[in-house]
């Protein structure tokens, strides 16, 4: 049923043109960013290269990826649930046999296969390059699964958001409003004594660093798999607390 759920998510997000020009918008960005990155880089003599391509593409490219990301998601996850709150759709799926788990992981499914898309523009924009020059493949790779694991826990943000209310508007808002604050926290422990270390853990993009690096460290794998299922958790509560009553 997961799968059945996801998939009519999937299907639904491609018969309407947001995704499309989401999707069409993000490969016309990266691909102005990735000539700019690779101008620059072939415009420095050998002596001033001071990193290697690859790791310019995944600090540049990839690392934006992620920021276009985080921009569309909660476009696309805003009216997951709290439009089918608003139209009454999601009291005949609530009806139905089948568990609120389910309805989640469907839909949560269904918005991380476009974010996965989403996560591949950069690397099939890389790969060409890989036709004139050698590339670290290990790079590319950590990168990728950094905004893949980014992706998912903006997704994740947004089911949660869009459980809150029945006005996709607001949902929008309410998740920006989250994946703003867990931008730039790290940015307010110099205000508490002693709080610089929590702060930056409790930001993704500190965690992003490090994959756009090249170092996949458990700690941040740990992280992302947290917070994706503490959202998680917390829209699945919502739904049935809505159930209730």
């Amino acid at each position: 049923m997961i799968l059945v759920i996801a998939r009519r998510e999937w299907q639904a997000s491609f018969l309407s043109a947001q995704a499309w020009t989401l999707l069409a918008a993000s490969q016309l960005i990266l691909a102005w960013i990735f000539l700019r990155v690779l101008e620059g880089f072939s415009g420095l003599q050998v002596a001033q290269r001071k990193v290697g391509i690859t790791l310019e593409l995944s600090v540049n490219l990839f690392s934006f990826t992620a920021v276009l990301v985080l921009l569309a998601v909660p476009l696309l996850s805003m009216r997951i649930l709290s439009g089918e709150f608003r139209e009454g759709t999601f009291n005949l799926l609530g009806s139905a046999p089948v568990r609120l788990t389910e309805i989640l992981l469907g839909k949560f499914l269904g918005l991380a296969a476009i974010v996965i898309v989403m996560g591949l523009v950069p690397l099939e924009i890389s790969l060409w390059l890989g036709l004139a020059t050698d590339l670290d493949l290990g790079l590319l790779a950590a990168a990728t699964l950094g905004v893949w694991l980014s992706g998912l826990m903006f997704a994740a943000v947004g089911l949660f958001a869009s459980s809150l209310t029945t006005h996709p508007g607001l949902a929008a808002v309410a998740s920006y409003g989250i994946l703003l604050l867990m931008s730039v926290i790290n940015h307010t422990g110099g205000v508490w004594s002693g709080g610089a270390t929590l702060f930056d853990w409790l930001a993704w993009n500190e965690h992003l660093f490090w994959l756009l690096q090249g170092v996949v460290r458990m700690s941040d794998l740990l992280y992302f798999l947290l917070f994706t299922t503490f959202f998680l958790a917390l829209a699945h509560r919502r739904l049935a607390n809505r159930r209730l009553g």
